[in-house]
């Protein structure tokens, strides 16, 4: 089994868990029953030993001349059809959706149909729970209609559907279909000794399915320029969401950001700065289910005393960083991680990007929450008590700790949205109140004195020093700095010439082959990072120019798969994908780039005012 593009897989998500599928009918990724469960299909970073499941075109007969396939309209289940010399086969994938109770089934279902002459349909199906480490008791259980039970440890999985054959480990059938014939697979989790779950083969679980995402998308209010890519970016996030009100950054673990590097790392769980971004992002589109939700996992879960960079969706602490030695890694590329050493990080603007949200969504007229009056508090007290400490910065850096004018910018944020929300709700003491408005004009002296490089006219990676930061595209966003500042300009002007990676895209940082002489501790490059080309854009409609954001949006909308997913970065030179993916950063960037090109372009008059400011600056 050939290791496969990243972004040659489909997602697949109910919101409690994820799968990913090739164009060959072949499963690689599956964790269950959620999404920093186990996985029972590991291939993805290993070998076909690691587990996987095709269902496609028998291999041995005619050879499909050719494959297509697309999300069936605003949904996450993809059909894949295949041409073959004897009939056409389609095969739909998908994992059921949440019913009326909030319950998604730890399930995934496949629907194979013969769409005209004939065709032998293929199942090869082999479950390799505990990453690919254990290899499965399976055998048939039951009257009437038998189900395979495969049972390793404490996890039960179900297969119904077509009978298969047993062999080491590994189940397979070969099935003739006619035209109008279907047949459907359905595998399901339990944990050992539950009863066995209900089957999950009526075709009415799919008209459900597709019903539930089409009311979804239905939700959606914009109806600009690239609205398809916008709304299929946007069910992405949603796909990353999880029922709990919290969202994954990603549903994969340690594929590379390069190829053959080392910066591999488990992306299972959820950042507090990209779930608030993405939550922010869903907001802006209409949607106000998602962010409310977060917001009360938030008050549920989070102690600003105590605040951690990650978390587990139910809101535990991450589990310590391990390598698995039996996988090798996709295309080699080791180590293979579970778990994530950076939740013991300081990582400064996590306090300011949870303020911005909580702010958003009352400047949204979404109904206050005492509760997260009390949070924001919490987190502005806890911002200006650290302001001055160095941290680890957004990036993650695990080298020396600096103090990241990133970080300071979003400490700023975190002062200055605390005291605009809880003055117009007038809770709060005011002497408090004055105290975190004196500090924030402090924290934004600080970092105009000696976060920027009045030489080169920009600001700089970290206070006194003379790198840049893409993270530094945000001052323009979050208001710390007007976007017609000479300050901002000439910062977003400095990223797109220092950072460039080709093709529109941008780098985080300098990096180099040694590892001392990398800010993030870790040796070599990375590649060119989507999430900072769409900031960009975003940067570049805000400074008034336009054109130029409007040319970039559509070069990296070009970045995307057949199906319109991202991954966190891009090789501009082989031209392929690189870590985890899909990647909500990169989606919410998309969906940010967009937005700031419709608004511009809806307002040709703020050209003219910006360049104007610009030319008296």
């Amino acid at each position: 089994m050939p290791d496969p593009l990243i972004e040659s897989h489909a997602f697949l998500s109910n919101t409690r868990t994820a799968a990913l599928t090739r164009p060959d009918g072949t499963m690689t990724w599956l964790c269950l029953p959620g999404f920093d469960s186990t996985a029972v299909f590991a291939s993805l970073l290993g070998t076909a030993s690691a587990g996987f499941w095709r269902v496609g075109p028998a291999k041995y007969t005619n050879t499909p001349t050719e494959s297509r396939r697309h999300y069936i309209g605003d949904t996450l289940a993809v059909e894949q059809v295949w041409d073959t010399g004897s009939g056409v086969l389609a095969v739909t994938d998908f994992l059921p959706a949440p019913d009326a109770t909030g319950y998604a089934p730890p399930t995934v279902v496949r629907v194979a149909t013969c769409r005209s002459g004939m065709v032998r349909l293929a199942s090869e199906f082999r479950p390799r729970p505990g990453y690919g480490s254990l290899t499965p008791e399976m055998r048939y259980v039951g009257h009437g209609t038998p189900r395979l039970r495969v049972t390793a440890g404490n996890d039960t999985y179900w297969l119904d559907g077509p009978r298969h054959s047993v062999n080491r480990g590994t189940a397979s059938c070969d099935v003739p279909l006619k035209a109008g014939q279907s047949l459907v697979f359905a595998l399901t989790w339990t944990r050992t000794g539950s009863p066995a779950p209900a089957p999950l083969t009526d075709p009415t679980v799919l008209e459900e399915t597709e019903k539930y995402w089409a009311r979804w998308a239905s939700v959606c209010t914009y109806d600009g320029p690239h609205r398809d890519a916008v709304l299929r970016s946007a069910l992405t996030l949603k796909g990353l969401c999880d029922l709990g009100g919290a969202a994954v950054a990603a549903p994969t673990t340690s594929l590379p950001a390069p190829i053959g590097g080392v910066r591999n790392w488990d992306y299972r769980y959820t950042w507090p700065r990209d779930t608030a971004w993405m939550m922010q992002s869903l907001l802006a589109l209409g949607y106000t289910e998602e962010p409310t939700s977060y917001r009360t996992w938030l008050t549920t879960h989070i102690d600003p005393d105590a605040l951690q960079p990650l978390y587990r969706l139910d809101g535990g602490p991450v589990p310590t960083e391990e390598p698995q030695l039996h996988l090798p890694g996709y295309r080699s590329s080791t180590p293979v991680r579970i778990g994530n050493a950076a939740a013991a990080q300081h990582q400064l603007d996590v306090y300011g990007e949870l303020a911005d949200l909580l702010a958003q969504m009352d400047d949204a007229g979404i109904p206050p929450c005492p509760d997260a009056d009390q949070l924001l508090l919490a987190l502005a007290l806890k911002a200006q008590a650290l302001w001055e400490q160095p941290d680890d910065g957004m990036w993650e850096s695990r080298g020396t700790p600096r103090r990241y004018v990133s970080s300071l910018v979003w400490a700023w944020v975190a002062l200055d949205r605390a005291v605009r929300v809880l003055e117009r709700h007038e809770a709060g003491d005011q002497k408090i109140l004055r105290g975190l408005a004196a500090t924030a004009e402090t924290i934004h002296a600080e970092v105009c004195a000696r976060g920027y490089d009045a030489e080169r006219n920009t600001f700089t990676q970290y206070l006194d020093g003379r790198d840049l930061d893409a993270s530094l595209l945000h001052i323009a966003r979050t208001g710390f700095l007007p976007p017609d500042d000479k300050r901002v300009i000439g910062t977003v002007e400095a990223i797109e010439r220092e950072l460039a990676a080709g093709g529109g895209l941008l780098r985080r940082y300098p990096t180099s082959a040694d590892a001392a002489d990398n800010v993030d501790g870790l040796s070599g490059h990375e590649g060119a990072f989507l999430a900072t080309a769409f900031w960009m854009a975003e940067a570049l409609a805000l400074i008034g120019r336009h054109g130029d954001a409007e040319d970039l949006l559509d070069r990296l909308l070009a970045v995307r798969s057949d199906l319109g997913l991202l991954a966190e970065q891009y090789d501009p030179a082989e031209g392929i994908h690189l870590g985890n993916y899909p990647q909500g950063l990169s989606h919410d960037g998309l969906i940010r780039a967009a937005l700031a090109v419709s608004t511009a372009s809806t307002d040709p008059a703020v050209d003219d005012q910006l360049m104007l400011a610009v030319a008296e600056g």
